[in-house]
């Protein structure tokens, strides 16, 4: 007898290790929803299984039983408690129960305040019996999403690009990292909800701050501008490109005539005052892109930009790319400050990574 409970506890963990898997393949890749994996199973055989779609659209249960007809004695395996409200997915709770589900299996409820065991209610006053499993799989696999939803404050990345001697320009040249440096970038990107530069680099570069790798050009953080005064060029390449991606600007001066120009190009425009410095401040601006329901960003702004927000210690993880060659002094601003301060600031940490890119070298800073 006890063989057999021990066989049965043993399916349904390795069928909740599966469900976890799923979940993995699109983490970081569904926008503000988590990545929820999904199997269904009927007498411990698996039938169906479904993920979060890349963007989070569609959820990983719609997924999984959309293509079910009507069943007796299913068993749902989730990674994560369902949602229990309407956003722009339906509720996957009142999908549960109207393909007969009779065990739901779960391994972490969902902290987000729409849900918190509302979903779990749902199902078992609809006579569904709920199970938890513990995660076995990864510790704290929903650990920036929990800990979004404890203070809506987005994780904060940041990035910068420099020649050996720590300057961010070559002469004659855009860029100024090689092609593996360039493609790691994108992944990143493609792995971020938002990304936030300043107007003095927008003017500068004209960047796109799209995906770039085929596969993920549908993974595009939306993008954030810090811009005070309006500033802004007028058709630029985000300017042009805001109906496809969505695109907001932080500004305090009220230019009117700017302001209707840019509202007709789709961009949003988020009003913030300035402090006492006579600067937006740094805090408000991350507390507004988490209000938004963005949980994380990256900044891939100028000196700057970076500067204010590690002066305020604000930056969880940056990414910091050198390759190897010296460029004149002249050139541009020099970001070696900022590296020793990130050295300094991060020494005792074992949380230190360096990667090699050929002619590259990028070193990983981590909280």
């Amino acid at each position: 007898m006890s063989l057999q409970k021990n066989k049965t506890k043993f399916i349904k963990s390795y069928y909740m290790n599966l469900a976890f898997n799923l979940a993995n393949v699109h983490n970081n890749m569904t926008g503000i929803n988590p990545s929820v994996g999904c199997l269904v199973c009927k007498k411990d055989k698996i039938i169906s299984y479904g993920v979060t779609g890349i963007g989070g659209s569609p959820h990983g249960e719609y997924s999984a039983l959309v293509n079910l007809k009507k069943n007796n004695n299913l068993d749902c395996y989730v990674s994560l408690e369902p949602c229990h409200h309407q956003g722009k997915n339906p509720p996957c709770t009142k999908f549960i129960v109207n393909k007969n589900v009779k065990n739901l299996y779960y391994s972490e409820t969902d902290n987000d305040p729409r849900v918190q065991g509302k979903g779990l209610e749902f199902l078992q006053n609809n006579k569904i019996k709920i199970n938890k499993i513990n995660n076995i799989y990864k510790n704290n696999f929903y650990k920036i999403y929990n800990d979004f939803n404890k203070n809506f404050l987005p994780k904060v990345y940041a990035k910068v690009a420099t020649s050996k001697n720590y300057y961010s320009f070559i002469k004659n040249r855009r860029q100024i990292t090689n092609i593996y440096s360039k493609k790691l970038t994108h992944v990143l990107r493609s792995e971020i909800n938002a990304i936030l530069i300043g107007v003095n680099t927008h003017n500068k570069d004209n960047p796109l701050l799209n995906c770039r790798i085929s596969g993920l050009t549908q993974s595009n953080p939306s993008r954030f501008i810090i811009d005070p005064n309006l500033k802004i060029n007028r058709n630029s390449k985000l300017i042009l490109s805001a109906k496809k991606i969505k695109t907001y600007i932080f500004y305090s001066n009220k230019n009117n005539n700017k302001i209707n120009y840019l509202k007709n190009k789709n961009i949003y425009l988020i009003y913030l005052p300035l402090n006492k410095n006579k600067q937006i401040d740094c805090k408000e601006i991350l507390v507004t892109i988490g209000l938004l329901g963005y949980k994380n960003v990256l900044i891939e702004g100028g000196l700057n930009t970076i500067k204010k927000f590690i002066d305020l210690n604000l930056i969880d993880i940056f990414y910091f790319f050198k390759n190897d060659e010296i460029t004149n002094k002249k050139s541009s601003h020099s970001f070696k400050n900022i590296y020793m301060i990130l050295m300094k600031r991060f020494k005792n940490n074992k949380i230190m990574q360096q990667i090699y890119l050929k002619n590259n070298n990028l070193t990983v800073f981590q909280k």
